[in-house]
């Protein structure tokens, strides 16, 4: 999505997505949550509404209001406090409200963060990487029932990169085993243990 050179050609719904233009993947309506919340995928010091709301601002127009005939266009407050508040209780956010700080949550509540984030794009495919890293068991389940809900709910695909193999078995509905940049095998969720180790292990002889 722009932070490292990528290679290779990718097409979307038909088209070329270009690989090395964040902006030009987020017009193909693609989102990335990335595994570095604190790097990069939170405003650390702005607050909760801001962090959910600036993307879908600056890329899409969304929650703002024309002012003066349409000639400017100003931020629409109370649509961002509603679609802050709307996130904060279906991600069950732990904070003190939408004008609370990023930083000043815990890890488990910022990943929520940065799913409500790339929930307010509206995108029709969503990458999500290692998105339980680093949190409790607690937030874990949630942040995984919320990529599940946001997948049934609005039709999205959800394409989850993640070392942890039985959160992959509980979330996907196929998984695929990546080694040295190439697809060595896609297998049903359901598939057993067994298969699974044994298509890992025949990637790393």
């Amino acid at each position: 999505m722009g932070l490292f050179p990528a290679g290779g050609q990718v097409e979307f719904e038909g088209k070329p997505v270009p690989l090395n233009e964040p902006r030009g993947c987020l017009d193909a309506s693609l989102a990335f949550v990335s595994e570095d919340r604190r790097g990069v995928g939170l405003l650390l010091d702005e607050s909760l509404e801001w962090n959910i709301a600036f993307p879908a601002m600056q890329i899409q127009d969304k929650f703002l209001k024309p002012l003066l005939g349409g000639l400017v266009k100003w931020r629409d407050e109370k649509a961002i406090r509603d679609v802050t508040l709307k996130y904060i209780d279906e991600l069950q956010i732990k904070c003190t409200g939408p004008r609370q700080k990023a930083r000043e949550l815990s890890g488990g509540n910022q990943q929520k963060v940065c799913l409500s984030k790339a929930f307010a794009l509206e995108p029709r495919f969503l990458f999500v990487s290692e998105p339980t890293r680093g949190i409790d068991i607690g937030a874990k389940s949630l942040v995984l029932d919320a990529l599940k809900r946001f997948n049934r709910e609005n039709g999205v695909t959800v394409m989850m990169i993640s070392s942890e193999l039985e959160e992959l078995r509980q979330t996907c509905d196929r998984i695929a085993i990546i080694s040295g940049g190439r697809v060595a095998g896609i297998l049903p969720a359901t598939e057993s243990s067994e298969e699974f180790g044994l298509l890992m292990v025949d990637q790393v002889r």
